[in-house]
């Protein structure tokens, strides 16, 4: 653990230190919330571009970035002793005003479930309920232990993610690379939370609200949900909504306040972390870069300079974002793979599948179903909430209002907040997915603030209905599947409050009643502690000449109350293993029974059929984890099959699951593959058929791996799943060549 602390507080205090000179020095950044977001995004853009370059090389690992940390802290250091000119701080600085006891109140909620969740997740083993161990944190560990950026198959779950941009996993592996470990990384996601809460704050102030409306309103954003539960898992949503609400903020600030190429220069590279941390980037990003374009564009100046703030807009975003579309170019010419687009009857992009192919998903909703739209709307802003976010998003908070000139700023925000739905549901055929609509929740906190803003008391009503939202379900006080609002059984209203999740381990079913009161008891403890550091905080805000006491007294306070957390969640009963394993009925007895089955050096293993290979790396991610393909093509990936079946007249795939790698098994050549790979162990899980009917081989529905191995009884040696009945998962060891028929 003293090692991972030295290794991460390295790595991240010379990051944030040579970020914070730069904005000031280099980038000219004003004293505030611009320069602490400017520095926070110069931060991100310095990590990922270094973990490109040196992933790319084959040479990344602990040593490297650290030596990639001391050179941007040169650059910055450099930037501060040449910097002679005074610093720069802004008249109208957004961040002064004293909080109203009624904003207080409502940041304790946001410390109270964040803490709840975070905490955790940060100390209990990942969630299932992920995509993490489906491919983020897999790949992040796998990039991190071979120390390059390879391409990694996922025959069983998402086979597109390798050719996804992958920015949120360069971050994990940023992390564990820190580390040592994966303890940080299963909640790399919640400094981006925080980020997205603290700039739309900014932007909310920027655009004329006071600090006690922006504050609820973000407040409102930040315990959505959908939000509050994915920030804290090892997902990417909360990484790109982040990138997404910098971008605005800096956009908003070059058009309103500072027209300097720096500032848009800020913009556009956060843009870039938005548009390379997932695909739906595509979709919302360049909207974003049109609207900036345009105030570039409308701006009163000589040709030379617009031309070259069009420029800054247009291709900073590919320093974070270009090495992921560019490797898909360079590999299939697609920069989308493996999207197919095909128009006027000329394929464009040569890919697996359409938007056609899509609608076999699971999760492809018809886009004429408005009233799952209706649901998917009320369960990330909560139906108790909706007449606020409506009433703010129609533009009631400019009734009878004093104009201002930023106004127009409010009105893009509410626009942009409908147009991001309106390109969600028409363009995106995953419309079961709720988190793509997390960006507009974060714009629509704008308008939510001005509409506080015109009463104390629709502060103080704006208070009682985020309690409400916390603690009570969504469907309350109706019965689940009977409240009014909710109109489709495709997206049921079960959502409960954030502290009584079914997965959230104190509240769980199965503990004993006295169990459960003990964990209520922690809850409310944990909640008046939020209460107490919310105090302390806006107690550190404005101006005294203990300001610098007052902060360092509110973050002692945070982290007291952190540490405290900690130890009411650590799970001391539980056996070690737990700690690292979640109690997943398909897989959990087998996973148990493989930990025992490798040293402390662990193995080198091969699966098939699990969607989670994540949790096959074991307790300190010590075993190396592959796949191997069934025909014995040991480098091939689902591209190079691709380009075979298009040399054979078949460019596409009929649903979004291609089987091209599984089609022609050859059981020579895989076993081969598997000696070549020195694989160990191999690892057979029972296979999902909604993930292509290619997968299963045996009226079990296990692959073609289980077959081979219960028939070669000279090759392999069952060790778990036989004798124990387990109708889901089979372990063998791989007899080494030189002991086969022996």
């Amino acid at each position: 653990m003293m090692i991972g602390l030295l290794g991460t507080s390295g790595l991240n205090g010379m990051l944030g230190l040579g970020a914070y000179w730069t904005a000031r020095h280099g980038f000219r950044q004003p004293a505030g919330l611009a320069r602490a977001l400017a520095a926070v995004t110069l931060a991100w853009t310095w990590a990922t571009v270094g973990l490109e370059v040196l992933g790319a090389a084959g040479v990344l690992g602990l040593t490297s970035l650290l030596l990639w940390s001391l050179l941007g802290l040169g650059i910055g250091l450099a930037l501060k002793v040449r910097d002679r000119q005074p610093e720069l701080v802004e008249a109208d600085d957004p961040t002064g005003q004293v909080w109203a006891w009624e904003s207080v109140v409502a940041l304790g909620f946001v410390i109270w479930g964040g803490l709840f969740h975070g905490v955790q997740s940060l100390l209990w083993p990942v969630k299932v309920i992920s995509d993490g161990p489906i491919y983020h944190l897999y790949f992040a560990a796998r990039w991190w232990k071979e120390g390059a950026l390879n391409l990694i198959a996922t025959p069983f779950g998402e086979n597109a993610a390798p050719y996804f941009p992958a920015v949120g996993d360069l971050w994990f592996t940023w992390l564990m690379t820190g580390w040592g470990g994966d303890r940080l990384a299963k909640v790399g996601q919640a400094p981006f939370w925080g980020l997205s809460g603290v700039t739309a704050y900014a932007l909310a102030r920027r655009l004329g609200a006071g600090s006690s409306s922006a504050l609820i309103a973000t407040a409102w954003f930040l315990t959505s949900t959908p939000l509050l539960l994915f920030a804290f898992e090892a997902n990417v949503d909360m990484i790109f909504v982040a990138g997404y609400l910098l971008a605005a903020y800096f956009f908003v600030r070059y058009d309103f306040d500072d027209a300097r190429g720096s500032t848009l220069a800020i913009g556009a590279l956060a843009a870039g972390g938005a548009l390379g941390s997932k695909t739906i980037g595509v979709v919302f990003v360049p909207v974003l870069l049109g609207l900036a374009a345009l105030a570039v564009w409308r701006r009163r100046t000589t040709f030379p300079e617009r031309a070259g703030h069009l420029v800054l807009v247009f291709t900073l975003p590919l320093v974070m974002a270009g090495f992921w579309y560019g490797r898909n170019v360079w590999l299939t010419g697609n920069p989308l793979y493996p999207l197919h687009l095909a128009v006027g009857g000329k394929v464009w992009l040569s890919g697996w599948y359409d938007r056609l192919a899509m609608r076999s998903s699971p999760y492809y909703l018809a886009v004429e179903d408005w009233r799952s739209l209706w649901d998917v709307v009320m369960g990330v802003i909560d139906p108790h909430l909706a007449p606020f976010w409506f009433a703010a998003i129609l533009g009631l908070w400019s009734l009878k209002a004093r104009r201002t000139e930023r106004d127009a700023g409010v009105w893009i925000c509410s626009l942009l907040a409908i147009l991001n739905v309106a390109l969600y549901w028409l363009l995106i055929p995953y419309r079961t997915q709720q988190r793509f609509m997390l960006p507009a929740v974060g714009l629509a906190v704008v308008p939510l603030a001005r509409l506080l803003d015109r009463g104390r008391w629709l502060r103080i009503v704006a208070l009682g209905l985020l309690a409400m939202h916390v603690l009570m379900s969504q469907n309350w006080p109706f019965d689940s599947g009977s409240a009014p609002w909710d109109l489709s059984r495709l997206i049921p209203d079960v959502t409960a409050g954030i502290f009584f999740m079914p997965h959230v381990a104190l509240m769980s079913p199965g503990r004993s009643e006295s169990n459960r009161l003990i964990g209520l008891a922690v809850v409310a403890l944990l909640g008046v502690g939020s209460l107490g550091v919310a105090w302390a905080w806006s107690r550190a805000k404005g101006s005294s000449t203990h300001l610098r006491s007052r902060w360092l007294r509110a973050a002692l306070a945070s982290l007291g109350l952190f540490g405290i957390a900690c130890g009411l969640f650590f799970p001391y009963d539980l056996d070690p293993r737990r700690r690292s394993y979640p109690v997943f009925p398909d897989y959990y007895l087998g996973w148990l029974d493989l930990e025992t089955r490798v040293g402390a050096s662990g193995a080198k293993i091969a699966y098939a059929g699990t969607n989670i290979p994540y949790y096959l790396m074991g307790a300190g991610l010590r075993n190396e984890v592959c796949y191997v393909n069934v025909d014995g093509r040991r480098s091939w990936l689902l591209h190079d099959y691709h380009r075979e079946a298009k040399a054979k007249g078949e460019p596409t795939w009929p649903d979004s699951r291609p089987g091209w790698d599984r089609l022609h098994p050859d059981y020579p050549g895989w076993l081969a593959a598997l000696h070549q790979e020195n694989v160990q162990i191999l690892v057979v899980a029972r296979a999902n058929p909604d993930e292509g009917r290619h997968n299963i081989a045996d009226a079990q529905q296990f692959p073609i791996e289980r077959t081979w191995a219960d028939s070669h009884p000279e090759s392999f040696v069952p060790l778990y799943g036989v004798v124990e009945g387990d109708p889901r998962m089979r372990i063998y060891r791989v007899r080494p060549t030189h002991t086969q028929g022996g």
